[in-house]
């Protein structure tokens, strides 16, 4: 009971400090703030002919909405060239240039740190060692979930993102795990907690581009939203779509489960971005940091 108060305080003091950090960006000289495990979108301005931003050492192209933005997108119209960047869990706090290529405009962006739980949790023992004859699949399986989070398909979303389901959220993004007393990974998305059968939908438009069972994260869905974003649905009971398949935000996705490396029913939702694990929590709030480029 000790260590169950003890994370809840910190899941309290981690929301506040998340929550300043959320809904807006300084731009004083420049300068934007962003939380790590955030995200921000950068924009042109009209007429623009499409420009490369330089970042983290990756150039990125922006991309063309190809309908009229409302939620995060409200304001810019059919056409315009925007691109999402997201900033890994893991990235260490400091400021970092961002670079317009074809223009030489820099911004900074200045990470901030947040507050990481660290979680104590027992499963089965195979799933912290598993056994010998295992491990051949273990490993297709990872090489086969990073290939396809590596793609990068052309903008499907113009519009807000919604939950995959209702239900009590754990807020351990991130979270430094401890199974069966040894340290394991991070927690690289958000728990929520609701009934096994609860229907799961998908968060935004997108497509389908994995769906099947695997050893640690049980029946998965993975779906394309373009622009290098994703977002991850695991441990479910069933999945009622396949890959290659068009969802709308809303479509069903399958049913809440317990397959897979986890201590019961559960929903694990995750997003990734160019690689880069962010919050996907934070996709819901309408309210995205905004970095408008120069016209010069």
């Amino acid at each position: 009971m000790m260590v169950r108060s003890f994370i809840l305080v910190v899941v309290s003091l981690g929301l506040l400090f998340l929550s300043a950090f959320s809904a807006g960006a300084r731009t004083d000289n420049r300068t934007i703030d962003v939380v790590q495990g955030g995200f921000f979108l950068v924009s042109e301005p009209p007429g623009s002919k499409g420009r490369n931003i330089l970042f983290l050492d990756r150039k990125i192209p922006l991309e063309r909405m190809r309908r009229e933005g409302r939620g995060p997108f409200q304001g810019f119209g059919s056409g315009t060239r925007l691109l999402v960047l997201g900033i890994d869990l893991a990235q260490k706090p400091g400021g970092y240039s961002l670079k317009v290529i074809e223009t030489g405009e820099t911004v900074t962006v200045r990470v901030v740190p947040r507050k990481f739980l660290l979680s104590r949790l027992h499963v089965r023992s195979r799933y912290v060692t598993p056994p010998p004859q295992l491990l051949a699949r273990i490993r297709r399986e990872s090489l086969a979930i990073h290939a396809v989070l590596a793609r990068r398909t052309s903008l499907l979303i113009s519009g807000p993102f919604i939950l995959p389901l209702n239900g009590r959220v754990t807020h351990d993004f991130g979270a430094i795990r401890i199974l069966n007393g040894k340290p394991m990974s991070r927690h690289l998305g958000e728990d929520i907690d609701a009934s096994e059968g609860t229907p799961i939908v998908a968060a935004n438009d997108g497509r389908v581009v994995l769906a099947g069972r695997f050893y640690y994260d049980g029946n998965m869905v993975i779906v394309d939203h373009g622009g290098g974003l994703f977002t991850e649905y695991l441990h479910l009971r069933d999945f009622r779509v396949r890959s290659g398949d068009i969802v709308r935000r809303g479509s069903l996705i399958g049913h809440l489960g317990h397959t897979g490396r986890v201590t019961g029913p559960v929903f694990h939702y995750g997003a990734v971005l160019d690689g880069n694990h962010i919050n996907p929590m934070l996709l819901s709030d309408e309210d995205w940091i905004r970095l408008p480029l120069s016209g010069h």
